[in-house]
């Protein structure tokens, strides 16, 4: 058994594609973005999450007789948004696993990172695009409200497309080192029944007392630890790992540092 099992190990190295020694081009990942940015936006994930505003405005109209005001909306969009991201991002991950061609990367002229860039380019020129959108859209009709312009802000409009970025980015990691679909389910039940976005939120206005340098400290370097990791699975060198190694040293040193002593308002 022993002979048998180190054959394999011998024949399964001899016929693995090598890895391209190039690095990704521009071109090639904008070309892959641009496909992944259209998929990710019309995957069904997506468009229920999407419709989580709607599922909401009929709850409150048909439960309590309470109709939906403007602000529900937005904030229903965004939250709806933000799941139907960490969603796709993670299937996107995924796909080239569930279509068994991840093995034959390795044989086209692009180095098999470019795949993995390519769906963080989507994630930037869709879910990110279309929060970014919607959160100035929501700063400019709030802006003069009395009860929630005061807590409107450029710390604020900042945080939320980073917060996208940084979910988006933990789902494609998550998908290309854990091969299953319920990777994305996993990432939004953790935030919802475990509390962890109490403990190091990640979307705070200025009004919370909390410390605005460090937290976007933080949020840049979750984003910057998952990005990383996700690109360090294609290729696994040192400097890669290295990378997210200290950027998830520096964005846990962040996130003690962003709360203030009396903890948050």
């Amino acid at each position: 058994m022993a002979m048998s099992l180190r054959t394999a190990l011998t024949d399964s190295r001899a016929s693995a594609i090598p890895h391209a020694s190039v690095r990704p081009s521009a071109a090639s990942v904008l070309a892959l973005g641009r496909i992944e940015t259209k998929r990710m936006l019309l995957h069904p994930a997506f468009l229920v999450g999407m419709a989580f505003p709607v599922l909401l405005a009929r709850g409150l109209i048909g439960g309590r007789g309470t109709v939906p005001t403007l602000s529900m909306v937005i904030v229903g969009l965004l939250l709806g948004l933000l799941i139907g991201t960490v969603l796709t991002a993670n299937i996107a991950a995924l796909r080239p696993r569930r279509d068994h061609v991840q093995e034959l990367f390795g044989a086209l002229p692009a180095p098999p990172e470019t795949r993995t860039a390519g769906v963080f380019v989507g994630l930037l020129l869709g879910p990110v695009a279309i929060s970014s959108l919607l959160t100035v859209l929501g700063w400019m009709l709030f802006r003069t409200d009395p009860k929630i312009g005061p807590h409107l802000d450029l710390f604020l409009v900042v945080q939320i497309p980073l917060t996208i970025a940084a979910l988006g980015a933990i789902g494609i990691a998550l998908g290309r080192w854990i091969p299953s679909l319920l990777g994305g389910p996993v990432i939004i039940a953790t935030h919802i029944f475990t509390g962890v976005g109490w403990a190091v939120p990640w979307i705070q206005n200025t009004g919370s007392g909390i410390h605005r340098g460090w937290h976007m400290v933080y949020l840049v370097a979750a984003v910057t630890t998952w990005v990383a990791l996700a690109i360090a699975r294609d290729r696994r060198t040192a400097w890669r790992f290295a990378i997210a190694g200290g950027a998830f040293a520096i964005g846990v040193w962040a996130a003690f540092h962003q709360i203030p002593p009396g903890g948050l308002q």
